[in-house]
């Protein structure tokens, strides 16, 4: 049964085209906007396209930029790569190329390469040598659409327990007003994949809890797994949502466990295949210590070139309506669930070494956690329209929110479109000198508007 002032009946046409109008307007701006880079993401699609056509996990007919020979980069995330390696991303194990970030975003996108290929786009030209043109396009439009399926993913779920305006307003500020403009929608990231999966897992858990059905153990489970799959930090819903499962939905919990004990035997297997190793080491990494994170905490926080609540000051007012009205939220266990994900992926990068993100816009390593910090936005609305005071925002709550998203927008917006915010990072080294997020003189956000100033 809806709560109380969400029970009006709404014309469902009308919810689907506002859906397929954020949907056209999101991949439209997101095409348009000219900051990229593949970065870590290179070649990925075409591992996509080497698992499609050749069957093969190793990419060793393609000719590369510069010669692979074996480093230790996939075998040892933990060691310096040296700078002459210029292809990063690969290595060579007994004699086989491998890339080595996480292949599940290649896996994934593997439908959408194939459809490219029917169009004539490959990531490798007839002879074989790598197209780094045609990557691009291929991570481009596919970054966009799944972007922009996240938006429409996270309007469906505030519909759930909102009205059809919050609902808009929470869907755009999620798609412009945080990570997913700046970053995710740039190139296929690990965590494009990871938030496109998470906005299903979060919809699915509402949903479960709204209509107060049994849950779906499979589609839990198999979602967690590639979110683990695509991105090591996929481990952290992992954990939180099974511990929910055994509390909350114990009548599917085995399902759930021998669905994602199947996924992670497949997971072993090919892990095996590709790296000789049953887990890959860069799933392994421990370079973590508690030594920095009285530095890193308030970094990620507050920093004027990494704080997540300076890049997205939006979730001030998310977290000020989680406060004042946490007695009236609805599904209390799905806000401490999404508030366990977030603080501890949020401690997670505080205690990683490179916690600033390398070449990066804002808080790129929290991206992993919008999908939660919008199911808060959701449930933290939906608070104070339940609220025995007053069912309506205040003027002084409308006029807060409404700057505060407005800021966000514009802060990432810059990230996607300023040219300068992009060459912030190498100004002055961001990766032998991360001090500098701290300075307020020249934040990356204001990169090309502000005065330079000598560091």
């Amino acid at each position: 049964m809806r709560d109380r002032g969400f029970d009006i009946l709404r014309d469902r046409s009308i919810e689907r085209r506002i859906g397929l109008w954020l949907f056209i307007v999101t991949v439209g701006v997101f095409l348009l906007s000219p900051i990229w880079g593949l970065s870590d993401a290179r070649y990925t699609m075409l591992l996509s396209d080497s698992i499609l056509l050749d069957h093969s996990t190793h990419l060793n007919r393609y000719q590369f930029p510069a010669p692979i020979q074996e480093s230790s980069r996939c075998v040892s995330p933990t060691g310096p790569v040296a700078l002459s390696y210029t292809p990063y991303q690969l290595d060579r194990i007994d004699g086989n190329v491998a890339f080595c970030y996480p292949n599940g975003s290649s896996i994934l996108s593997i439908p959408f390469v194939g459809a490219m290929n029917l169009l004539g786009v490959y990531p490798y030209d007839p002879d074989g040598h790598y197209n780094l043109a045609n990557e691009e396009l291929i991570q481009r439009l596919l970054a966009a659409l799944l972007m922009a399926g996240f938006t429409i993913v996270v309007f469906r779920t505030a519909l759930l327990v909102l009205s059809i305006t919050p609902a808009v307003l929470i869907a755009v500020g999620t798609a412009f007003g945080s990570q997913v403009w700046s970053t995710a929608s740039r190139v296929m990231w690990a965590h494009t994949w990871l938030i496109f999966l998470g906005g299903l897992l979060t919809y699915e858990l509402l949903r479960r809890e709204r209509n107060a059905d049994s849950p779906r153990p499979m589609i839990v489970a198999t979602l967690l797994a590639w979110m683990y799959f695509v991105r090591p930090t996929g481990a952290i819903p992992i954990i939180c949502v099974t511990v929910y499962t055994f509390l909350f939905c114990r009548s599917g919990f085995m399902y759930y466990a021998l669905t994602g004990l199947a996924w992670f035997t497949g997971f072993v297997i090919y892990s095996w295949f590709t790296y000789e190793k049953l887990i890959p080491d860069y799933y392994l990494d421990s370079r973590i210590s508690i030594n920095s994170i009285a530095t890193a905490l308030p970094a990620i926080l507050i920093s004027p070139s990494r704080g997540l609540f300076i890049f997205v000051p939006a979730l001030i007012f998310v977290f000020y309506l989680l406060i004042r009205y946490w007695t009236t939220i609805p599904y209390a266990r799905l806000a401490i669930l999404s508030l366990s994900i977030v603080t501890i992926q949020t401690v997670l990068v505080a205690l990683w070494p490179v916690w600033w993100g390398g070449y990066s816009y804002g808080p790129r390593l929290l991206a992993d956690a919008i999908p939660w910090l919008a199911l808060l936005a959701i449930l933290g609305c939906a608070a104070r329209l339940r609220s025995a005071n007053n069912a309506k925002f205040s003027r002084a709550e409308i006029a807060t929110a409404l700057s505060l998203l407005a800021l966000s927008i514009a802060i990432n917006g810059r990230g996607a479109i300023s040219v300068a915010t992009a060459t912030w990072n190498v100004e002055v080294d961001i990766d032998r000198h991360p001090e500098r997020v701290w300075n307020w003189s020249n934040p990356q956000f204001m990169a090309g508007v502000l005065w330079k100033r000598k560091n």
